[in-house]
């Protein structure tokens, strides 16, 4: 069999397994239809404006401004998170303690819970009467309203990109070129920095230009801790946000140039790392005698000689997650039942949290079935066929991990508002899609476009494609093919992807809070809700709608740690 799939392989042009066709026509189509047309709307929007006056608009000093304090607040916050991530995935990886399984699953709470309420929960914990803001205050440090608050919602929402981006890295590295080196009178920390952390140093590149990019478009987390003090505390994004209520889209959409071209590059930038660290990391996996009896000997010897080490990581490890992560959650669960169960019942079951909980519901069913069809085609195409171009597929299908939701948001009114250039023959046809609810989903779908993708892809490229050329060879057709072969080998991603996918949708802010209109009961999203109502000083009420959002993600956060186990379990 092996003999006949080369005969084939060797003819220019033939490709065993159906469905190249079909594959690429819906990957391409739905990226089209949902991601690369949208974003051309900004390109076509910013070439009315002539270039003088693009020039202008971008130089201006409060413009310059908030790119400088977007820029400079996420590249210290992934700094900072790249210390702390490398910490977090040494100790999950390298320690057994009690309670290891609990720190792992909170790694994913700043991708289940939305952003809106991570915002308030750290506004509350850091302003001048916060629980941790008032301690500072008293020796002379303001936190929130000022550019230390701002990196620390974007640390929030950019630790888990360099954990996850590390930890698999170092699960698969070898261990016996630590213990060589060992024996021959290295130090810990030689071994560390000499043999372990250029092998981790690529990964833990990516997991810092992850972050980076999104501490850069970040706005639902930042623009509640951020106060939107001009020259000072505006972020980029927060700017976009204020042109559109103003109505200067011209503006609006200079800024967001500028924005997209650096989340582009950067998403370039991390997919070509990708490759190289393929090539880069070739694990050592030959073992012999010498090595396996060293290996006995040096075990428990440094095991004993890293205990204060070990528990010294591990208390960081914990204080960290405490403080960032815990904390805003018992935040929110307090001061949502601090006016009694009552208030809380009114707040949760009133006529404009049920709508808006049924339209969060409405755009995550949506978006998780779409972006389940779209990955399941796009990691078929590009695992299974070899083509011009799969690198630019794939960087494309990236871009909205990076760009910032407000953009998101933009692109669909520069696309079907009524300044868009679809806007005239829907609003003949008699179609609303901005400011409605179609124009929630759209935005929601778009934000959440990779998740699905991402988590199939590796799987599949993982597994390779020979079963399935030999399946094409005896006959089998396509959907045979995939429902016998391909299936059962990606079943427990997909269904982590659609978790993934699924908190993500729920959450949305940014992009929701730009193309909704703010519409009570016809389409505000429960995020939405959260702040209509912080801003009007219902902070009660506030905090008790969004315990509903954090019992939400907790749920799915159960969830995906079950289907994480089932996953390795089958692996």
């Amino acid at each position: 069999m092996e003999q006949e799939i080369a005969k084939v392989k060797n003819k220019r042009g033939v490709r065993i397994i159906p469905g190249f066709g079909l594959s690429l026509g819906v990957t391409m189509a739905m990226l089209g239809c949902l991601v690369l047309i949208p974003l051309a709307s900004l390109f076509l929007s910013a070439g009315k404006l002539g270039f003088s006056e693009f020039i202008d608009v971008v130089s201006s000093p409060q413009i310059v401004s908030g790119y400088a304090v977007s820029l400079s607040c996420a590249f210290l916050a992934a700094l900072i998170n790249a210390f702390l991530g490398m910490i977090l995935a040494w100790v999950l990886v390298r320690y057994n303690f009690p309670g290891k399984r609990l720190m792992d699953g909170l790694i994913e709470l700043p991708f289940a819970l939305p952003t809106a309420v991570a915002g308030i929960s750290l506004t509350y914990l850091y302003s001048s009467q916060g629980w941790i803001g008032s301690l500072f205050e008293k020796i002379g440090i303001k936190i929130a309203y000022t550019r230390i608050g701002i990196t620390l919602a974007m640390i929030f929402v950019g630790i888990p990109f360099v954990v996850r981006a590390v930890q698999p890295v170092l699960e698969k590295l070898d261990k016996q070129y630590e213990e060589a080196a060992m024996m021959l009178g290295a130090g810990r920390c030689r071994i560390f920095f000499r043999i372990i952390l250029p092998e981790l140093f690529p990964a833990l590149l990516a997991g810092f230009g992850l972050a980076f990019a999104r501490g850069i478009g970040e706005y639902g987390s930042v623009v509640f801790i951020a106060g939107n003090i001009p020259y000072k505390t505006q972020i980029a994004p927060l700017l976009i946000m204020s042109k559109l209520e103003q109505y200067k889209y011209g503006d609006a959409t200079a800024i967001a140039l500028v924005l997209l071209l650096i989340s582009f590059l950067l998403m370039l930038f991390i997919n070509s790392l990708q490759i190289y660290m393929q090539k880069f990391s070739k694990g050592g996996d030959a073992t012999g005698d010498g090595l396996n009896s060293l290996r006995k000997v040096i075990e428990p010897h440094h095991s004993e000689g890293n205990t204060l080490v070990k528990y010294v990581l591990i208390g960081i490890s914990a204080l960290f997650l405490a403080v960032m992560l815990v904390l805003p959650l018992f935040v929110v669960l307090v001061n949502a039942l601090q006016d009694g169960v009552h208030a809380y019942m009114e707040a949760v079951l009133d006529e404009y949290t049920v709508k808006a909980f049924g339209i969060t519901v409405l755009s995550t069913l949506v978006s998780v079935a779409v972006n389940m069809l779209f990955g399941l085609f796009a990691a078929f195409l590009l695992s299974k066929f070899y083509f011009r171009g799969r690198q630019v597929i794939a960087t494309l299908i990236d871009l909205p991990f990076s760009i910032s939701p407000v953009i998101a948001g933009q692109v669909f009114i520069l696309t079907f508002g009524n300044i868009g250039w679809m806007g005239e023959f829907l609003k003949t046809h008699g179609i609303k899609i901005v400011f409605a609810v179609p124009g929630v989903i759209l935005a929601t779908v778009f934000v959440t476009f990779p998740f699905v993708f991402r988590e199939l892809f590796p799987v599949m490229n993982a597994v390779g494609k020979d079963e399935e050329e030999a399946a094409a060879l005896m006959g089998a057709g396509g959907f045979t093919i995939f429902r016998k072969i391909t299936f059962p080998h990606i079943k427990w991603a997909l269904l982590y992807g659609m978790v993934l996918c699924a908190a993500r949708a729920m959450g949305e802010f940014g992009a929701v809070s730009v193309i909704s209109g703010h519409l009570r009961g016809k389409t505000n999203t429960l995020p939405l809700h959260v702040e209509i109502l912080y801003n009007e000083f219902q902070t009660t009420a506030a905090f008790a709608v969004s315990s509903v959002l954090v019992i939400l993600a907790i749920v799915i956060l159960i969830v995906r740690n079950l289907v994480e186990w089932k996953k390795r379990t089958a692996r």
